[in-house]
């Protein structure tokens, strides 16, 4: 094997359990004059996962811990809206639980146009939105806690459910069946809340919905400081709209350990390269499953993955998780291959 590299069975490999990004794990295999490790047999496979297990080389990386943090305020503050919930339909606004805005009274003689911007409560403001392109945004100017109302969606009432409008929210209608549609967009029958824009990011993210007796609650769910604006998830099919995709990494990995490895092209039976929907070719098989074939979506790499209670391999597509771990994407170890030595079968 070339140095740097281990001969595991008929191959060279090199392990390494210090994360780096995808970018910089093929830069790093390429230095040492390999490459990203590609399993394209059974063979290979069971020698190089053996090999990991046997030198007790399985890791968790600093930076998933920390995104296990993301995702526990995430889950929390789903619990908490069912709590809110309850005790809003006890007490209302006048809750000991929760501290909760309400809409600022309006100035009579104001023009109807400035209803949204007037309902502004005292220590909130409307202002640029620090989003390029974004318009106005609703900033806090006060300390705000965990699980503050910061009041309820107002808007345009309205039947139409197919209206895609991205200042609509659609809620279920309180004690029947059925559904309408709150249209903030008209600034007439609007409040400030409806200055409140999409994240970027998850770090960016401060505030969610809560859909609660036929109206819309916006909830922060962490401590927001002085000077923040306010920024609430409106959903996957906006943020489809945004160019932004809110897929934690936890979703997929679900706590097991993941090393960094290549993708395997593979051909159906008419010889056509299985693809994913950008049409690059990164379709992968996993031995491990009988040999078979699964297609998927909107991905672009491929992590192989131990679940450690299962002790079960298994192939994991990776796909875009930068709202969550910036523009750099994961760290993970990673395997390289050197292609040069591989050992003919006996």
């Amino acid at each position: 094997c070339k140095p740097g590299f281990t001969r595991i069975g008929r191959w060279c490999f090199s392990i390494h359990t210090d994360p780096a990004t995808r970018n910089d794990s093929v830069a790093i295999c390429e230095r040492l004059g390999g490459g990203m490790v590609v399993l394209d047999s059974a063979e290979k496979e069971r020698a190089l996962t053996s090999y990991i297990i046997e030198n007790d080389l399985l890791t968790m990386t600093d930076q998933r811990l920390e995104l296990f943090k993301d995702l526990d305020v995430i889950i929390n503050g789903d619990d908490e809206t069912e709590k809110f919930c309850k005790d809003f339909l006890q007490y209302g606004t006048k809750s000991k639980k929760y501290r909760h805005f309400t809409n600022n009274k309006i100035p009579v003689g104001s023009l109807p146009e400035d209803r949204a911007n007037l309902t502004t409560p005292a220590g909130f403001k409307i202002a640029l939105s620090s989003i390029p392109g974004a318009g106005m945004g609703a900033w806090s100017e006060i300390p705000l806690s965990k699980y503050t109302v910061l009041g309820s969606y107002e808007g345009l009432v309205r039947n139409d459910l197919n209206d895609k409008d991205p200042y609509s929210w659609v809620v279920d209608k309180l004690g029947a069946n059925g559904s309408y549609v709150i249209d903030a967009m008209p600034l007439d029958c609007s409040n400030w809340l409806r200055y409140v824009n999409a994240p970027r990011n998850f770090q960016e993210e401060n505030a969610q919905p809560v859909l609660c007796a036929g109206l819309v609650f916006y909830m922060t769910i962490k401590d927001v400081p002085p000077g923040t604006e306010l920024m609430v998830w409106y959903g996957d099919n906006y943020g489809l709209h945004l160019n932004v995709s809110r897929v934690h990494p936890e979703h997929d990995l679900n706590a097991t350990v993941v090393f960094r490895i290549n993708v395997v092209h593979i051909k159906d039976s008419l010889g056509e390269v299985l693809a994913y929907d950008d049409g690059s070719p990164l379709t992968y098989e996993n031995w491990l499953e009988n040999i078979t074939y699964t297609v998927v979506e909107k991905s672009f790499g491929l992590l192989l993955s131990y679940d450690l209670h299962k002790e079960r391999w298994r192939w994991l597509p990776e796909r875009n998780y930068n709202y969550f771990t910036e523009k750099e994407g994961l760290y993970l170890p990673f395997i390289c291959e050197d292609w040069d030595s591989e050992l003919p079968e006996s």
